[in-house]
């Protein structure tokens, strides 16, 4: 640095460069009294010198030293803060970021587990995306009286302000409603003014971006307790959501035969994706679009729609409500006409582990490998009945309801893959054969484009409704472009010569950007 820098300010820095980089060690750059940073070649307790990572393996490191002595300004630094946040916002839209994890399940040993296997997950299920009526419960309301206690001015502001963000993180709230709240919240005046002279407060200069990094800090701080205390980070409310999916995934294995071909097989994991999402908010209806459905049950985005309206037709979901701008369809999860009788006295409990197992089955059918011509997403509803404990032709076939034939064609396709032994059962390092697999035959990273794709489409769909409702407003009362945490999407939408939007231009550009802020990330 050629001048000196606050100690707040490196701070949220390297708390900020943390959520990127999870190697970096934040006590030296976090503790202003004993806490320093080794200089490069300087000499380590274990007896060697610390080396800098060069970006190109054949350059000089004396280039690199160079560099790092001309020293940077408080310029450099909010430009580099500038620059993490649009990477942290544009990695977390595009669902890239790790999945809260999920308890492993009891496992038989002959049967490989699934929990390992990598592709994204839904997006932002457990908190902010999924609306639901969060009025009707106690826990909400509590917070909200909470927010709506006013503070002393000489009292700490701070303390009740991180406590009440880990509040609303354990309550499942959306970064706009915590915006909304920031605003106005008595308890969240931190967030809005500082400490000026005694009883004194002076208005940040921004206070979005600094509600921004303090949420941040929040969700950090309640998924390292999450991941230290699983058993007691329950935060769902059930409101009939889990029981009606235990119903449904009931109603849905009387009959495999409907659910048989690729087809049935794509119907039913947009089903089950559904009824994961009712398992993990507890709710029977919420809002979700087809693309995060599409990403979710591993399908297209017009497979999703056809599976929506079949599922619509036969019962199983039916539609509140429709699409308005940027929020997307509202479904109910509905049984279907036809009576599910069971020998039980009462009514049985739900699993309490219906939730990993239909995250599993997710995983599975979101793999690379069933997106090849040749196999789609019979064949791997069949290596799922395999993995499951079904070995027989029988056995599988009754399991998946396709026919013994089109079983054995299967197997011989898995067998000539690597994933199915002489015996007819599964090899046991099954991650690693389905990565050949989908290596060989072409189709590795196909799940992580159309991911990128259907995020760039809703980004730019965003782009344009807010396009829209700058145009639309009175001359006065013009919306700021500057408000959108994505700096892409604060300008003006792009334009053709006749003035028309140019939708297809606004894509490429999306795409160009969330494609450089996942290579910068790798």
């Amino acid at each position: 640095m050629a001048e000196p820098v606050a100690a707040g300010a490196v701070r949220s820095l390297a708390r900020l460069t943390k959520q990127l980089h999870s190697s970096l060690d934040l006590s030296p750059l976090t503790n202003p009294r004993t806490g320093c940073v080794r200089l490069p070649a300087s000499a380590h307790r274990s007896g060697t010198c610390s080396t800098p990572v060069l970006p190109d393996p054949d350059g000089d490191p004396n280039e690199a030293l160079a560099a790092l002595s001309l020293g940077a300004t408080m310029l450099d630094l909010r430009r580099l803060s500038k620059h993490l946040t649009m990477m942290l916002t544009v990695l977390n839209t595009a669902g890239t970021t790790e999945p809260t994890p999920q308890p492993k399940p009891r496992t038989p040993r002959k049967s490989p587990r699934l929990e390992v296997l990598t592709g994204p997950t839904i997006v932002e299920t457990r908190a902010p995306a999924i609306r639901c009526n969060l009025e009707d419960d106690p826990r909400h309301a509590a917070l909200h009286a909470a927010l709506s206690t006013p503070i002393r001015p000489r009292d700490d502001h701070s303390g009740p302000a991180f406590s009440a963000l880990l509040r609303m993180a354990a309550n499942g709230w959306r970064t706009d409603d915590v915006l909304s709240a920031a605003r106005t919240a008595p308890a969240l005046e931190y967030l809005r003014t500082g400490r000026y002279g005694g009883t004194g407060r002076v208005q940040r200069p921004d206070i979005d971006r600094f509600a921004l990094r303090q949420w941040d800090r929040a969700l950090a701080a309640w998924n390292r307790w999450t991941q230290k205390h699983p058993c007691r980070a329950e935060t769902t409310t059930d409101k009939g959501g889990r029981f009606r999916a235990h119903q449904i995934q009931h109603a849905a294995g009387t009959d495999p035969t409907q659910w048989s071909g690729n087809a049935g097989v794509h119907r039913r994991c947009v089903l089950d994706a559904l009824c994961l999402i009712a398992w993990e908010t507890g709710r029977t209806e919420f809002d979700i679009d087809q693309r995060r459905l599409a990403l979710t049950a591993g399908v297209t985005q017009p497979t999703a729609s056809r599976a929506l309206s079949w599922l619509r037709e036969n019962g199983w979901i039916t539609r509140v409500d429709t699409c308005r701008g940027t929020r997307s369809d509202r479904y109910r999860l509905d049984l279907p006409a036809v009576e599910v009788r069971t020998e039980s006295q009462g009514v049985p409990a739900p699993d309490p582990l219906l939730g990993t197992r239909l995250h599993q089955i997710l995983l599975h059918a979101r793999h690379d490998l069933w997106t090849s011509t040749g196999l789609g997403g019979a064949c791997g509803a069949t290596h799922r009945a395999l993995l499951s404990g079904h070995h027989s032709t029988s056995s599988l076939s009754q399991a998946t309801g396709l026919p013994a034939a089109t079983v054995t064609r299967h197997l011989r396709l898995l067998q000539d893959l690597g994933l199915v032994t002489r015996c007819g059962r599964a090899v046991k390092k099954v991650v690693s054969a389905m990565a050949a697999a989908a290596v060989k035959l072409g189709v590795a990273g196909v799940i992580e484009a159309r991911q990128r794709l259907y995020t760039a489409e809703s980004l730019m769909w965003e782009w344009w409704q807010r396009e829209l409702a700058w145009r639309r407003a009175p001359r006065s009362r013009k919306p700021v472009r500057a408000e959108h945490p994505l700096p892409l999407l604060r300008g003006r939408f792009p334009t053709g010569k006749e003035g028309r939007a140019d939708f297809a231009g606004a894509l490429g550009r999306v795409l160009a950007s969330l494609s450089r802020a996942v290579a910068l990330a790798a």
